[in-house]
């Protein structure tokens, strides 16, 4: 079955060019594209698509702003950023809304279709060149001091685990597992798991282990 892609850019040569890319494979489909905000929004809810690729800037909103609502309304999407811009601050930005990927415009056909891959895999994960040296750059001496509680619910995610699975695990209510869970994204800065785990691996509070299954 191939995966079914959405191309959002308001430039006609890249999106048509990028579309090109992607149908040239034989396990990957563009279903369709869109040049603004709007109609991307549209387009996503009649598609239905696996993976959203998408500009940051477009002339009717920020892109990152699309990636932030695509991904409250459709967890499972996967959401690659294609872009010009080669900064730190659009690289945590899309981080940060929710992206599965960030790809540059300057990159080869194979990352971009490589980045559309792992997105419909690993819709859930983060992966750009130059991240490690970002957050590093970024980083807060401040270390947030969290409860013990706390510590064993961000460990938990870390692993992977689900609310009910952490609820399961620690003997508590889900209620409170996500009242821990809103406490850890404040304390850490962030507005999703994903945000939350960089920071917390970036801070030293748990140890990055990509190895390790639940």
């Amino acid at each position: 079955m191939s995966i079914n892609v959405v191309v959002i850019d308001d430039h006609t040569l890249v999106r048509e060019g990028v579309s090109r890319v992607i149908q040239a494979e034989p396990d990957l489909a563009v279903v369709g594209e869109a040049s603004s905000v709007g109609d991307a929004r549209s387009l996503l809810g009649a598609k239905q698509p696996d993976v959203m690729l998408v500009d940051v800037s477009l002339p009717d909103g920020s892109g990152l702003g699309l990636v932030r609502a695509a991904r409250a309304a459709y967890p499972r999407l996967g959401i690659v950023v294609l872009t010009m811009h080669n900064d730190d601050d659009t690289l945590l930005e899309a981080l940060d809304a929710g992206a599965t990927a960030l790809v540059l415009k300057s990159a080869s056909s194979t990352e971009v279709v490589d980045a559309v891959r792992r997105a419909a895999t690993a819709p859930d994960s983060f992966t750009a060149n130059g991240l490690a040296a970002a957050l590093r750059r970024q980083a807060n001496t401040t270390v947030p001091r969290l409860t013990p509680r706390e510590t064993e619910v961000l460990e938990r995610l870390v692993d992977g685990a689900s609310v009910a699975e952490v609820s399961r695990e620690l003997f508590m209510s889900e209620s409170t597992v996500k009242t821990h869970v809103t406490k850890l994204y404040d304390k850490l800065g962030a507005h999703n798991r994903a945000g939350a785990i960089m920071a917390a691996v970036r801070l030293g509070l748990v140890k990055a282990e990509p190895d390790r299954q639940r």
